[in-house]
């Protein structure tokens, strides 16, 4: 199983499940951007723990979940990690947590048909932005801060006055400034 035909499963086992959800990191940067290679996938959840032991449950077959809950430090969030049997893939699923931000773009995700028919939440491109920004000035990511480049480099319209509201917020107008010069936007 490929990490694109595990993620398809999840989403299609969200659907059935009625779980809400928000697929987040690279891929959503290339949904809206240049779109590069990944060795995972992240998504947002808003699930009770009753319906993510029905979930872990019901997994497909080759994808497996570790033991383990993970704590991620830079956005203090509680992190379930799936493996795809036979790849180096993983799926992390993020729980929604109480910060202003993550409930903000959670509330403003957009559906969208992302393959064969399934679909599936993301984030709208200002969050993307937002939240690429934050990873790139708190955990010091290269990739994060060249993913905004590349969104501002090929998708038009975007809301900077929200942007920038939110990058004020958590202190990362200094990196926004870089990357629309590197973009030339």
């Amino acid at each position: 199983m490929t990490g694109d035909e595990a993620l398809l499963s999840l989403l299609r086992l969200f659907a059935e499940l009625k779980i809400p959800h928000m697929l987040v990191g690279s891929y959503s940067t290339n949904f809206y951007g240049i779109p590069r290679a990944t060795k995972d996938a992240d998504l947002v959840l808003q699930v009770e723990s009753q319906k993510l032991a029905t979930l872990f449950r019901k997994l497909p077959p080759g994808i497996r979940m570790d033991e383990q809950s993970f704590f991620e430090m830079v956005t203090a969030t509680r992190k379930e990690l799936l493996h795809v049997e036979g790849s180096s893939f993983q799926i992390e699923l993020f729980h929604l947590s109480d910060d202003e931000f993550d409930q903000t773009r959670f509330e403003h995700r957009v559906a969208v048909d992302y393959h064969e028919g399934v679909s599936t939440y993301l984030p709208r491109v200002e969050d993307v932005i937002v939240q690429k920004l934050r990873w790139a000035e708190g955990g010091k990511r290269q990739k994060d801060f060249d993913d905004v480049v590349s969104v501002l480099k090929v998708h038009e319209p975007i809301d900077f006055s929200y942007i920038e509201a939110w990058c004020a917020k958590h202190n990362s107008l200094k990196f926004l400034a870089e990357a629309r010069e590197a973009a030339g936007v």
